[in-house]
């Protein structure tokens, strides 16, 4: 690959780019962590750091809260590489699913007494470590009548926040000597078995990370809300009041909202980071996915690519789109203001306009074809991720469909008012509270699906929850205040009344 810096694109380099692209948008990435962090020089290359992420990769870290697709699994992934390094540290990964199979009958227990359960995840926690560490050494799935695998998990019983990493220790001491024995018993055991029995051995903390934990809110919400409280409070302690154990957990903002209100813990959480991304973020993002696009058409080394980020955008797009009432707009600003401002939103809907295109730049036309089929896929997943906390969100998403983009308070309210009182949508308890219209609006907002424009001097100012995500909060209720759909989905709204 070549070294020499790169400040400028010519037109005969621009078309070896167009040409290698055509037909394939993989150089905007893939919409999931996982599958993205296997492309060469991820962390290296690809990876954006917002002011947040150094503090979100660190130690301390106990919550990171963040939209869908905003990077908790990208940070997780991050982290823990980092946390391996080290020899004697072991890093565990679960998912919420996986710990809810495993002990729902002990979280089922902790909900009906009410209290104490900050012990009871303090001992889950431990036991998820235990069960992973066994299974690391004898590459087996450990049944509950091992009797050494429950005289090991019996270690755990009693465990504190402060003696959690020592307690551990304690427990790996029954398993090693155990998957040693099981390891010469068994000739079908991998044949670096020993290898990672030594580590186990040798290790001296332990860090669990738990992704997607907003699975264990059940339909309604209300009575697992004080688990999930007492689940954070408890990766809280041990994370924060040992050095051997360390527990992080990844949740949605929506939930991280639902629990705060009334929580005696909330102002008390050592180690909460917000994943929120702006304009700037998003852009330089984009830009290391085309750098990432050009380097690879030209062969070239990426670092060695500083061409200006509207030169590297319109070998792709066009200059400027134009608006439904005849204006024009930067056509970088105009995708990403309809993207719900995270890395997720923003590639689908740059990936939609790279699929449809039979050439580059991009043409008007595709854009709008592409604007529509994201809306009507954003507005879908809309319907299956909070679903369950609204009965009949389809229906009350649909009923727009054909209504103005943008209304007064007291119609909105009017409008809401009707999908409530004939029974077709209702908000599950513990959602929102206040009047059952503004509730519904509130959580519209708070979903993304509505904004709130309040009026100054010659424009108005514009709240939505990707970057206001307290903002539902305060809302103001006069008719001075303007709501509005988002055009992220009033796109996909329209196509249904074509």
């Amino acid at each position: 690959m070549g070294s020499v810096p790169i400040r400028s694109l010519s037109a005969g380099q621009i078309e070896i780019i167009r040409k290698r692209w055509m037909n394939d948008s993989s150089f905007i990435g893939y919409p999931n962590a996982e599958r993205d962090s296997t492309q060469d020089g991820w962390y290296k290359d690809l990876v954006v750091r917002p002011e947040w992420f150094s503090k979100a990769v660190s130690a301390t870290t106990t919550v990171a809260v963040a939209r869908k697709g905003a990077g908790k699994s990208a940070v997780r992934i991050a982290s823990s590489d980092m946390r391996r390094s080290s020899p004697k540290t072991l890093v565990i990964e679960a998912s919420a699913d996986e710990l809810a199979s495993f002990h729902s009958e002990r979280l089922a227990k902790a909900a009906q007494r009410g209290y104490g359960a900050v012990a009871d995840w303090v001992q889950i926690y431990a036991e998820l470590i235990v069960r992973h560490l066994a299974r690391t050494m004898s590459g087996t799935l450990l049944t509950g009548d091992d009797e050494i695998a429950v005289r090991a998990w019996a270690k755990t019983q009693g465990i504190t926040e402060r003696d959690f990493g020592e307690r551990i220790v304690d427990a790996v001491k029954v398993l090693v000597p155990w998957a040693k024995k099981l390891s010469e018993e068994n000739s079908g055991q991998e044949k670096f078995s020993p290898d990672r029995i030594d580590r186990v051995a040798n290790a001296t903390s332990f860090v669990l990370y738990i992704d997607d934990f907003d699975n264990l809110q059940e339909e309604g919400g209300a009575t697992n809300l004080r688990l999930i409280r007492d689940a954070v409070e408890a990766a809280d302690r041990i994370t924060h009041s040992n050095k051997d154990g360390e527990v992080h957990l990844f949740m949605r903002q929506d939930l991280w909202l639902n629990i705060n209100p009334g929580w005696h813990y909330s102002d008390k959480v050592g180690g909460v980071v917000h994943l929120n991304w702006d304009v700037g973020d998003l852009k330089r993002w984009t830009q290391q996915r085309l750098r990432y696009a050009i380097g690879h058409a030209l062969d070239v080394d990426l670092h060695t690519i500083k061409v200006p980020f509207d030169d590297m955008w319109h070998v792709f797009f066009p200059q400027n789109v134009r608006l439904k009432n005849g204006a024009e707009s930067d056509s970088f600003s105009y995708f990403v203001r309809r993207s719900m401002y995270t890395p997720r939103s923003l590639r689908n809907m740059i990936k939609f306009a790279l699929d449809g295109s039979d050439g580059f730049p991009v043409t008007g036309l595709v854009i709008d074809e592409a604007e529509s089929n994201y809306s009507t896929d954003q507005l879908e997943f809309l319907k299956t991720e909070f679903g369950s906390l609204c009965v009949g969100l389809d229906i009350c998403l649909q009923s727009f469909t054909g209504k103005p983009l943008e209304w007064i308070a007291s119609d909105l309210y009017k409008h809401l008012r009707g999908l409530i009182g004939n029974g077709q949508v209702k908000l599950q308890k513990g959602v929102s509270s206040g009047d059952a219209d503004i509730a519904l609006a509130r959580f519209l907002y708070r979903i993304g699906f509505l904004e709130v424009r309040y009026p100054q001097e010659d424009r108005y100012e514009v709240r939505d929850v990707m970057r206001y995500p307290d903002h539902w909060k305060s809302i103001r209720t006069d008719d001075a205040v303007r709501w509005a759909v988002r055009s992220a989905f009033f796109n996909g709204l329209k196509s249904y009344g074509r």
